[in-house]
């Protein structure tokens, strides 16, 4: 058998070859407890009235490249459930048979530091992966790996390792830690080192300078607002200013304006008195 392997929810090309022939007739199928049919092509078209459900919308074969001898099977958003033994069938006795597995390979895998724990993880991954610690120099020390499974079904795998030193005051900075997650396809591996530690550090302090910046920036901002209420409040919208040609006091709603000054108030209320008075004089000394 051919042996192929696939990357979870990502398509894959499944090998098949012929002599080649413009009236080709071709059959794949996935070989399980029940036979599971794929994808049939005869008479230059796809032939999909025995085609299983599961495969419906995800299989194709290259037709621009049947009559040269090419029938491979491409599979899109490969799943868990598509890992078998396929047969591909072109006439005689011909047939093909493909190994699938479907792996989710090992991404990313981070390593972190706080306070006398180091932590390494990874997610997303299929098959179970295995995690393993080393360092730079030979030292003792215990660490605790959990594995717990993810996703929709529960395929993926999520791996998590700590380890931690009694003594609060472990010197980190002299050593090199690394942490390596594997699986059946791939690995990958990152460190902790003194540089990390240092650029964490350097990071941390800029973003703190950033974060300082930005309060004074506001500062200056916010007291300018602060100052345009207060100086609004100290408007009046509705002022009282007293009518000559009445003698009384009226309220003018129109266009805010400051507040007169007390003098001019009081020469416009000694001008109205004085003009009041003035006229009850008159009335008292008019002839009877």
């Amino acid at each position: 058998d051919t042996e192929v392997s696939c990357v979870f929810q990502e398509s894959c090309i499944l090998p098949c070859s012929f002599l080649g022939s413009t009236d080709a007739v071709i059959s794949w199928s996935l070989l399980k407890a029940r036979h599971v049919s794929i994808l049939s092509y005869n008479s230059k078209q796809d032939q999909l009235t025995q085609q299983d459900e599961h495969f419906r919308g995800r299989a194709s074969l290259f037709k621009d490249q049947i009559s040269n001898g090419n029938a491979s099977l491409q599979l899109t958003s490969v799943e868990f459930q598509d890992e078998g033994r396929y047969k591909c069938a072109t006439g005689g006795n011909n047939d093909s048979f493909i190994s699938l597995t479907v792996d989710a390979p090992v991404r990313e895998v981070n390593i972190e530091k706080a306070e006398n724990r180091i932590t390494c993880s990874s997610e997303g991954i299929y098959p179970e992966p295995l995690l393993t610690w080393s360092t730079s120099r030979q030292t003792v020390f215990r660490s605790t790996t959990i594995v717990q499974q993810s996703g929709p079904n529960g395929e993926l795998y999520n791996i998590k390792s700590s380890v931690i030193f009694p003594d609060t005051k472990h010197d980190f900075t002299d050593m090199t830690y690394s942490c390596t997650v594997t699986t059946r396809s791939n690995n990958k591996t990152a460190i902790l080192s003194n540089r990390n530690l240092k650029e964490g550090i350097a990071k941390a302090m800029v973003a703190g300078v950033i974060m300082i910046a930005v309060i004074l920036g506001l500062i200056p901002i916010c007291c300018n607002k602060f100052n345009s209420k207060m100086h609004q409040s100290c408007s009046v919208p509705m002022s009282v200013l007293p009518t000559v040609e009445t003698g009384s006091m009226e309220l003018q709603s129109h266009q805010a304006q400051q507040v007169p000054d007390a003098a001019e108030i009081s020469s416009q209320l000694d001008l109205v008195l004085t003009e009041k008075t003035s006229e009850e004089l008159k009335t008292l000394s008019a002839p009877g």
